[in-house]
């Protein structure tokens, strides 16, 4: 069951927490991730160029960088068993990316997408194991995809394009962006075939990028008129613009149960304990 409501009048507040700033690798700024309940965090990492890892860091604050199946690749996503989703490009892909699902003991299975899949990437991943992802058809369509059990069931909607689904909460409510006819981006939330989009009051773009099983949802938005994003956290039927170090943050890139959030600003950090002012 979705409960997005928003007012027609909403206005945007302001919310800052108590950081941990951090970096993957010195001069390295990590890429979109997720964060897990246990305060471990995952994402992407440039190695080298145009080396991209993906890491995971705990937080003793002690960072691993992995390769799948021996490739580059984009880590996205990671649960409380400390299983992380991505994709990665396989030397015979000719620019098409698989899914990957990773272990916590660094063990891989490959995701290739639901049948007659060209290209697929795993985005988010809850605690029962459930993926959601995308993948593009035969005829370049992008759609959404669950995967749970060796099983694939995708979703989609007609009148949008280039289907995001980014993280998937206990309840099953997908979320992600998508983009309209005039190659805008909004949110969007999903659940049992019902669908709602989701913009910040105020915003020409707005990015869904976590939500955690209380239905606190983060991303990032554009302001009208702005070409800068800021990170941004909905909990409770308002929006809130993520203060970092006195400055809108760049982006949140996930939510764990504690109300804990990763993103980016001058640096990455973990926020916790966020408050309005």
């Amino acid at each position: 069951m979705l409960a997005v409501v928003i007012a027609a009048n909403a206005q945007v507040g302001k919310v800052t927490c108590t950081y941990t700033s951090f970096k993957v690798l010195q001069g390295s700024q990590p890429g979109v991730g997720g964060i897990n309940d246990s305060d471990s965090v995952s994402g992407s990492v440039q190695t080298g160029a145009p080396m991209m890892e993906g890491f995971v860091r705990k937080a003793s604050g002690t960072v691993t960088t992995f390769l799948v199946n021996g490739q580059p690749n984009l880590a996205n996503k990671i649960n409380n068993y400390g299983t992380i989703v991505g994709s990665y490009f396989p030397s015979s892909s000719s620019g098409n990316q698989l899914g990957y699902k990773r272990y916590s003991n660094g063990d891989v299975v490959t995701l290739n997408g639901p049948s007659g899949a060209r290209s697929t990437i795993a985005y988010g991943i809850n605690n029962a194991g459930k993926i959601v992802g995308a993948y593009v058809t035969s005829t370049s369509v992008q759609k959404g995809f669950t995967y749970l059990n060796g099983a694939y069931t995708t979703f989609y909607h007609s009148g949008w394009s280039f289907l995001e689904p980014h993280a998937i909460n206990k309840q099953g409510v997908i979320v992600g962006d998508y983009l309209d006819s005039s190659s805008r981006t909004h949110g969007f939330a999903y659940s049992n075939g019902q669908w709602v989009t989701v913009n910040v009051p105020g915003a020409s773009d707005t990015v869904i990028l976590g939500i955690n099983d209380w239905g606190s949802m983060v991303g990032w938005y554009l302001p009208k008129g702005s070409s800068t994003s800021r990170g941004f956290l909905y909990k409770n039927g308002t929006f809130s613009t993520v203060e970092y170090a006195g400055k809108p943050s760049f982006s949140v890139d996930g939510i764990n149960n504690l109300g804990h959030i990763y993103g980016d600003g001058s640096s990455s950090f973990i926020g916790k304990a966020c408050h309005s002012y």
